[in-house]
């Protein structure tokens, strides 16, 4: 029995509730959405400082090369453009000329080198790596320069017997970094060499003047060396091993690494400020909702209760009772149209009850099972489904879930399935189960949208499946026990003739050990034949209960087996072609039944014939990544006008006392559903005359691929 409760409280306990998780839930999403959006924030900006960088770097080292080239075209032809482009670019010192040799053949620097033509920089890294590289031009690493104390490089190009060198200076590119800075005024971009020297550090100079090695940092045992470019992570950095939060990319011609970074703490602090100011904002919102959530439900509960009394008044028969307006409109109306229901209500009635009269008896008097339902709630039902569900009145299932009468699955069914026949399985109120077929369609009453579920219990028909298997099975066992009484007839001759003698020589006193012996042994033996002869059977009639895997030839061999004695009573030759390699997934009782209902059949038809040569040809082979059984006869065949019926239930053309008609029909359902293959039959053709001369069954499997089919009953 449900407890009562107070719907006052109820309803001031949801709204205060429902006001301070609305509050709750906008808070917290507002601070993830500020902690994410600042993240990306700082993300886009480092892509974009770093993409800007990355360009400038790029179109720094493409400069040079281009103004090496430019050399290398017009140097023969003017004797003064070394001095003019050192004279009009800032970023080159000097620029050297050297023979094949690494002698000076010509120069020219901004300042005194103390350097004269015929030097010999043969020894010289910018030389002798592009010397011995195939290469066309070299980039040195960095070093700083012995003039200005700066980071400078060389880039040596490789003309004719000759090598261009030009010294290069970096201030160019360090100014440029120095434009980008983060909040607390830090500088954001580091570049460091292809060895991982510093070489451009704003908020570090002493590090570039140290030539500082990185690599054994978290710049690059976090950063460069674990993740990909511009792909952002924390690490420490190198000077106040403070947390820092960054990116990289690489320059591919030099394999510099370009970092952007910004301190991770003042991320944090200034997240950390927001989200104070949103925490305090939410203890202000729930206080303000919590007074007027008293306020409104104080208003709301006096309009209440001049709700129930009115109705309690209405209840009791005083339709006269005065109605005092509230503070809601709502509620006024509701307490006018009480008055308004009750003055129309004696008029309906009448009308109502005859109505609901004829719908009572046409609902009660049909044979389905019928239950109207609105929203998933159960709103009437007929007589036959309170049966049928094993209930008592019709008031224990009204107001119940149409999920709980019926079961989720198919509520679902319903929804998906509107105005389509489906089949599913109910659990009665007593825990039995039964199949049905049912539809579910909208109907009005009273303009009021309703749906409306009719079923019948079709339990009785799924059950003739199984009894068709057990007729199957007991037609079967007959077969079966004339084959036993083939099989036993000789071994019982013997054992009879040989226990005759026996007594009969013992009689005559002519009985000698070695004869009794011998008697005895082939009695054990004969004893022992018939023994396993009952094994065979026994198991032919064992129910499979799971899906197993079974060689296709050594149960194929199996039927023809217990099947031998009956065909050669017959006079029937059976010839086999088996693939011994076949495997398949099934029940090898059930495909032994298929096996021996084919032969029967042949077998039938054999009787029925003149034929002298009866033979039968089992062929088994693999196609099409399938197991191919064909069962061929020369019995003469099927009439083309029954051809297609012969796998349909209770079709037979033998004779009341020979046949039931189920076998093939059993055979078909076999391997079609419990064994997930297909069972076909042909008329073979003598292709000379155009006359069938028999007929050939194939069964086709699927090769065993250690597949579940899973587990049935019949």
């Amino acid at each position: 029995m449900i407890k009562s409760k107070s719907l006052k409280k109820q309803i001031l306990q949801q709204l205060i509730i429902f006001s301070i998780v609305v509050i709750v839930i906008v808070g917290l999403l507002s601070m993830y959405n500020l902690y994410t959006s600042k993240l990306k924030i700082i993300q886009h900006n480092q892509e974009q400082v770093l993409s800007q960088v990355e360009h400038e770097v790029n179109k720094f080292l493409l400069d040079v090369s281009n103004i090496t080239e430019f050399i290398a075209m017009n140097y023969e032809f003017d004797q003064y453009i070394l001095k003019n482009i050192v004279r009009t670019n800032a970023s080159i010192s000097s620029i050297l000329i050297l023979d094949k040799d690494g002698k000076i053949e010509d120069f020219y620097a901004l300042s005194n080198l103390n350097i004269y033509k015929g030097f010999d920089y043969s020894n010289k890294k910018y030389f002798k790596n592009l010397r011995e590289s195939k290469n066309k031009d070299y980039w040195s690493s960095i070093f700083l320069s012995t003039v200005d104390e700066e980071p400078s490089l060389s880039y040596s190009y490789r003309y004719k017997n000759k090598t261009i060198v030009m010294m290069i200076r970096l201030k160019e590119i360090s100014q440029f970094i120095t434009r980008f800075r983060n909040y607390d005024s830090s500088h954001m971009v580091r570049i460091l060499d292809n060895e991982g020297i510093m070489i451009l550090n704003p908020d570090s100079s002493e590090l570039v003047l140290q030539r500082f090695n990185a690599t054994s940092s978290e710049i690059y045992t976090k950063l460069i060396n674990h993740q990909k470019s511009y792909s952002q992570i924390n690490y420490k950095s190198i000077k106040n091993k403070t947390n820092e939060y960054g990116m990289y990319s690489t320059i591919k011609k030099t394999n510099w690494k370009i970092v952007v970074r910004e301190n991770y703490q003042e991320i944090l602090d200034e997240l950390n400020e927001m989200i104070l100011g949103i925490v305090l904002f939410i203890l202000i919102f729930i206080i303000f909702s919590i007074f007027f959530s008293l306020r409104i439900s104080k208003k709301l509960f006096k309009s209440i209760d001049d709700l129930q009394r009115i109705t309690k008044s209405i209840s009791d028969g005083k339709y006269d009772a005065k109605l005092e307006k509230t503070y809601y409109k709502e509620f006024n109306h509701l307490l006018k149209s009480f008055n308004k229901m009750q003055v129309k209500i004696d008029k309906r009635e009448e009308k109502l009850e005859s109505s609901l009269k004829s719908f009572k008896s046409l609902f009660n008097s049909t044979m389905e099972i019928i239950i109207l339902y609105k929203d998933g709630i159960c709103v009437d039902v007929n007589k036959v489904a309170v049966n049928f569900l094993g209930y008592k009145t019709k008031k224990d299932l009204i107001d119940k879930k149409l999920s709980f009468l019926i079961g989720d699955k198919y509520t679902e069914k319903t929804k998906i399935n509107a105005n389509r026949i489906s089949e599913f399985q109910i659990t009665t109120e007593d825990k039995r189960n039964y199949i049905c077929i049912g539809k579910t369609q909208s109907i009005l009453i009273n303009k009021e949208e309703f749906s409306l579920l009719t079923f019948i219990d079709i339990s009785e028909l799924k059950q003739k499946d199984k009894l068709l298997f057990q007729q199957s099975k007991m037609a079967s066992m007959g077969e079966m026990i004339g084959n036993i009484a083939h099989q036993w007839r000789q071994p019982l001759s013997i054992i009879t003739t040989c226990a005759s003698g026996v007594k009969f020589e013992k009689e005559f006193s002519s009985l000698s050990d070695e004869k009794l012996v011998s008697s005895m042994d082939l009695i054990v033996n004969n004893t022992k034949y018939l023994s396993s002869t009952i094994d065979d059977f026994r198991n032919f009639f064992k129910k499979d209960k799971t899906v197993v895997e079974f060689n296709l030839s050594n149960y194929t061999n199996k039927a023809i087996h217990l099947m031998i004695p009956s065909l050669k009573n017959g006079d029937i030759h059976i010839e086999t072609i088996l693939d011994d390699e076949l495997n398949v997934d099934g029940f090898p009782n059930e495909f032994l039944q298929v096996l021996i209902n084919i032969f029967n059949n042949s077998k039938d038809a054999f009787d029925m014939s003149t034929k002298e040569d009866k033979t039968i040809h089992v062929i088994s082979y693999k196609k099409n990544n399938q197991c191919i059984i064909e069962i061929k006869d020369n019995a003469g065949g099927i009439p083309l006008q029954i051809i297609e019926n012969i796998f349909d239930p209770y079709f037979t053309t033998k004779h009341q006392s020979k046949g039931t008609g189920i076998g093939l029909y059993m055979s078909h359902q076999i391997i079609s559903k419990h064994m997930n293959g297909k069972i076909s039959v042909k008329n073979n053709f003598n292709k000379k005359t155009n006359t069938i001369y028999g007929c050939t069954f194939v069964i086709t499997l699927p090769i065993y691929q250690s597949n579940y089919l899973g587990d049935y009953s019949i």
